[in-house]
């Protein structure tokens, strides 16, 4: 007997979890850095980086691959 696991769907790129601890997006992380957000702003708006921190690096190295240059 084979078992299909349909809960594998690959997620788009903008809609992967972030932060397990409050579900946030990518795309969600992305429009705050494109408003030029900073960690701390994504981290008010969202409340990413205040569970167990797993996602303060990815959201920082988002910060620096898309952030506007001053």
């Amino acid at each position: 007997m084979t078992i299909k696991n349909v809960n594998k769907k690959k997620q788009e790129p903008q809609n992967e979890i972030v932060c397990d601890c409050t579900g946030t997006t990518k795309e969600k992380i992305l429009s705050l850095i494109e408003q030029n957000a900073d960690l701390d702003r994504i981290s008010s708006a969202t409340g990413a980086c205040t569970g167990c921190g797993s996602c303060d690096v990815v959201i920082e190295n988002l910060i620096i691959e898309h952030g506007k240059v001053t």
